[in-house]
Parts: C-alpha cells; sequence; structure tokens
C-alpha cells in the first residue's frame, strides 16, 4: 500500500533565489533587447527584486503546502484533523503511588482527603486521587496519585524521591513514592497526528479491519507510539502496544487499560470478535560496534567519534520506534559510514526477523562502542 512519503514532492512557487534571478534577467533582456553586464545598475537592482520575489514565493509555497495532509503542521494540521473529526490528542500526567506513614500506630483510622499534594522539588506536585484511610493499628496506607503538571516533566521520579508533604495531614508523618513516576506524555505530535488522520477512514468499517483496530488504539492514549494488531484464531484479536521512546508499558498500566476501554466499545468492535490487549514483547539485544579510521582521518578523531556515538543512538532509537521491527545490522553499518567511519565491525548484532508482537531491547552497555584504532589506507 503507498504511503504519503511515497508521493512526489510538490513546489508551489519557485523558491531558489538564482533560479528568480535568472528567470528576471532572461525576461528583462528579452524584452529591452541589451544585456544585463555584471556591475549594471538595473542588473543589481533585478538582483534585489529577485531576493524579494523568491522570499515571497516561499511564503507562497509554504502556505499552499499547508492544505497538504504530507506537509500540513501544527494549527493547520489540527485543521486538516478537523475536516475528518480526528483532534490532536491532549497532554496526559504521569501516575504514581504514594505511601503515607504514620510515627506510631494509632487506635482509630486515619483519613487522607483527596488531593492532598506531595512533591520531590517544589516544582512538580502530584495529588492524591482519592480518600484514602490509614486502618487502625497500621502505619500507613498507599493511594494513587496523579501529577498535577500534564506531561513528560512528571516522569521519572524514581521510588522514594517524592517525600514532601505539602498539605498538611494531621497525624501524617512522612510520605514516599513507591513506585517510579511515568505514564505522563506530552501533546500528540504532528506526525503521530498525521498518521492517525491519514487512516481515519479505515475507522469507518464494521467489520474490523487490522487498520481500524490501529487506528483507535492509537486514540486510546497519547503516550502509544505503536500498536500491532494479530489474529492468532478467527474471531480473536491480539493488539500489543508501544510507549513512546520504545517502553514497553506494565501490563495493568493506563494505556493498556485505555485500550482496553477504546476497542472494546461497542461502536468499535465487532460483536463477534474477543480483543485482547498486552504489552508489546521485548527481544533482548546486546551488541558492540568496532570502528576505524584511516590516517588521513586522524586529525578529526574527536568529530566522528561524537558522529559515530550520535549514530548508534539514532539507529537505536530507529529500531524501537515501531513494533515488528527486524534488526538490520546494515542499517547501523550505514549510519556508522555516513558518520566518517573507515569501517565498522559488529558483534552480537545479526539480522534477526521480529514478528507485529515484539521489538529489540537493547541492553545497557558502557563499552557499547569501541574504537579499534587507525589503519593505513
Amino acid at each position: 500500500m503507498k504511503q504519503l512519503e511515497d508521493l512526489p514532492d510538490v513546489l508551489y512557487a519557485e523558491i531558489d533565489t538564482s533560479k528568480v534571478e535568472k528567470s528576471i534577467f532572461a525576461i528583462y533582456e528579452g524584452i529591452t533587447n541589451r544585456t544585463l553586464f555584471p556591475g549594471d545598475p538595473t542588473r543589481l537592482f533585478l538582483s534585489t527584486l529577485a531576493a524579494v520575489i523568491a522570499q515571497q514565493n516561499a511564503i507562497s509555497d509554504y502556505t499552499n503546502k499547508q492544505n497538504l495532509l504530507r506537509y500540513a503542521t501544527g494549527a493547520f494540521l489540527d485543521h486538516r484533523g478537523v475536516e475528518s473529526d480526528v483532534w490532536r490528542l491532549d497532554a496526559c500526567p504521569a501516575k504514581t503511588v504514594l505511601r503515607f506513614s504514620l510515627q506510631e500506630p494509632r487506635a482509630v483510622a486515619t483519613a487522607i482527603p483527596p488531593k492532598t499534594r506531595a512533591t520531590a522539588d517544589g516544582r512538580i506536585f502530584f495529588a492524591t486521587d482519592a480518600i484514602a484511610l490509614i486502618p487502625a493499628g497500621e502505619l500507613y496506607a498507599d493511594i494513587n496519585a496523579t501529577c498535577l503538571a500534564h506531561g513528560i516533566a512528571g516522569n521519572g521520579l524514581i521510588e522514594g524521591q517524592i517525600n514532601r508533604i505539602v498539605d498538611a495531614v494531621a497525624f501524617i508523618a512522612g510520605v514516599s513514592n513507591i513506585t517510579e513516576t511515568n505514564g505522563g506524555s506530552d501533546a500528540e505530535d504532528d506526525e503521530s497526528f498525521r498518521n492517525r488522520i491519514r487512516i481515519r477512514p479505515e475507522s469507518f468499517t464494521t467489520a474490523g479491519s487490522e487498520l481500524s483496530y490501529v487506528y483507535w488504539a492509537l486514540t486510546a492514549h497519547s503516550n502509544i507510539n505503536d500498536v500491532s494488531v494479530l489474529s492468532p484464531l478467527p474471531g480473536v484479536v491480539n493488539i500489543f502496544v508501544l510507549l513512546k521512546n520504545g517502553k514497553v508499558p506494565e501490563p495493568d498500566s493506563e494505556e493498556i487499560k485505555a485500550v482496553e476501554r477504546v476497542l472494546n466499545n461497542q461502536k468499535h468492535r465487532p460483536i463477534t470478535d474477543m480483543v485482547v490487549v498486552y504489552p508489546i514483547n521485548a527481544e533482548p539485544v546486546d551488541y558492540t560496534v568496532t570502528w576505524f579510521l584511516s590516517e588521513s582521518q586522524g586529525a578529526m578523531f574527536e568529530q566522528i567519534s561524537a558522529a559515530v556515538a550520535q549514530a548508534v543512538k539514532e539507529y537505536e532509537a530507529w529500531q524501537i520506534e515501531r513494533a515488528g521491527r527486524s534488526i538490520v545490522p546494515d542499517k547501523l553499518i550505514q549510519r556508522c559510514l555516513g558518520a566518517g567511519a573507515r569501517r565498522v565491525a559488529l558483534n552480537g548484532l545479526e539480522f534477526t526477523q521480529i514478528d507485529g508482537s515484539s521489538i529489540a531491547e537493547f541492553a545497557e552497555n558502557p563499552d557499547r562502542i569501541i574504537f579499534g584504532g587507525i589503519e593505513n589506507e
């Protein structure tokens, strides 16, 4: 099936100043029947005019392209989405579990009001989702809490980092998050939004097509980057969910629950289908990349070293960007050679076919990138 990227590029107006200038010179010389030599005041004036026209052409080209799905961005893309009743997903707040503790057990229950706030640094605040009780004779209670700031800012606070109570509660001596904060996501980016607009027509089906399930699953939560739809048996639909930055969701995460709610809606799921939602499976991968320089490149070691490290980072980000993306070592070699390496040797990275239920998961390895030395030309 053809994609947006398969379409030829379009240019509504010439934006190359040299071409605009050449065209103006040709028109003037044709009308006046005289040659414009370098240094001619008229030529200098027309050169200035050509620059202005090229800038206006660039504006015209940009504004016209905003009417096309492939090129539209920002608010222009939002308006393209409205035409298909597709709306950009809002940012979502991070979640965690807070443990409120007493100094010593009490003879009666201790109430912790809803919206009780706690923080790690006085900038990012988490508030309890509902009222909670520490039963009589107990020392603590665990309560679900939500970040008051939407977006990724609330992610990544490790266990115990949220340890300051903002709203004092009688008898409560301390607070601490017992799970790492996660699940926060920024508003949907243009590329994800563009993709949902493109596959919106698939959602009109009542037969449960693959892309219909993909569309509704991607709509469930803004932290979802990709989904894979597999049917091992007639009437059984398995949905595998991949989060942004290649993260694998927990089985009981907000993202998984959101997909389950959306896909089991009677308007989205054929009555004969049994839909089961899973976190994407992670295929562990560990490897090293050894790169070499030629003698003539020795003076550029630092620049090429940084470029190779960036190439490896970009390759790994690309590899875990989509569910079922097979491991192709040639992609990494290509990037490293493009970064300036003379030769690249990989150890532990081989072509691996990965099905739609899985992604590669790269192990942490501080010694992944190795400089192999300088070789003769």
